[in-house]
């Protein structure tokens, strides 16, 4: 008896794991078309195919959704910085550069999200700390690589100025008029590898 609750019980985890992971994509796919302000939970539910009634029993509020969705994509990109360092041991700013810019190309929803909240979205405060969490351990990963190019001082201010600059060119040309798609990913890559290079000069003197 013992065994076949345990078991029921873990199948029941597994269907409230699979609806919260649809309730999450249905975010990540409305907060990518539309500015965050203008999607309600209403609007989610019905993307997911599920009751507003049983978002609530997920997830508190819009802002919370925003987070785990970001939270679900950042943890994807950081994996994939993870698996290049298993291979070489050194993260490069040129790969760093590289493998971010792929991974926003990639996946054109997330960074279409991240776009609208950059732009034009404030986050309760209650849900900062887990946001800012994630982005620190993403800088993680940047401050890595100007370790290991030897720059030893002003190091997260670096990681700053090149996550920025690197949002930037997707912001900027991702977009590009009179361009076919082909042509805006090599433009992309292009500045990307220019961009690296700059900051790749950056050494502790």
């Amino acid at each position: 008896m013992t065994g076949k609750l345990s078991n029921l019980q873990q199948l029941k985890e597994s269907e409230r794991e699979a609806r919260r992971q649809l309730i999450l994509s249905a975010t990540l796919s409305l907060f990518g078309k539309n500015q965050i302000a203008d999607v309600s939970m209403r609007d989610i539910a019905k993307e997911a195919g599920v009751s507003p009634a049983l978002i609530y029993r997920h997830f508190n509020n819009r802002d919370e959704l925003f987070v785990e969705s970001f939270i679900v994509k950042s943890k994807e990109m950081i994996d994939s910085f993870e698996k290049k360092l298993t291979k070489s041991d050194v993260l490069t700013i040129e790969e760093i550069g590289s493998q971010f810019i792929h991974f926003l190309i990639d996946n054109p929803l997330f960074f279409k999200m991240m776009s609208y909240f950059m732009l034009d979205y404030t986050l309760r405060e209650e849900h900062l700390e887990r946001f800012n969490e994630t982005i620190r351990e993403l800088l993680e990963l940047f401050d890595k690589g100007f370790y290991e190019n030897g720059l030893t001082e002003d190091v997260r201010l670096y990681s700053h100025a090149f996550f920025s600059a690197l949002n930037g060119i997707m912001i900027t040309f991702h977009h590009y008029p009179g361009r076919s798609e082909k042509e805006i990913q090599q433009h992309i890559k292009r500045l990307t590898e220019l961009i690296s290079n700059l900051f790749t000069s950056a050494k502790a003197k």
